[in-house]
């Protein structure tokens, strides 16, 4: 009766515990997926951005441009 006991509690022990591993994967998971999205949503804006600036070949403009560049 007491190893009935014993071997329910380590049951719902390990069951309590692989449960907490899983949430925790699955929270690194979606933690990465944020990141790598993010990543790409700055990328469309750098893009955006470069495609705008119609420098020609005047080198003035286009360090006038570098340098607000920098700025944002």
């Amino acid at each position: 009766m007491i190893m009935a006991r014993i071997k329910l509690w380590l049951a719902a022990a390990g069951a309590f515990l692989v449960a907490l591993g899983a949430a925790y994967w699955r929270g690194r998971s979606a933690a990465g997926a944020a990141a790598e999205r993010e990543r790409l949503d700055e990328y469309i804006d750098t893009r955006k951005r470069m495609d705008e600036v119609d420098a020609g070949d005047d080198p003035g403009v286009l360090r006038d441009w570098l340098r607000d560049r920098g700025q944002r």
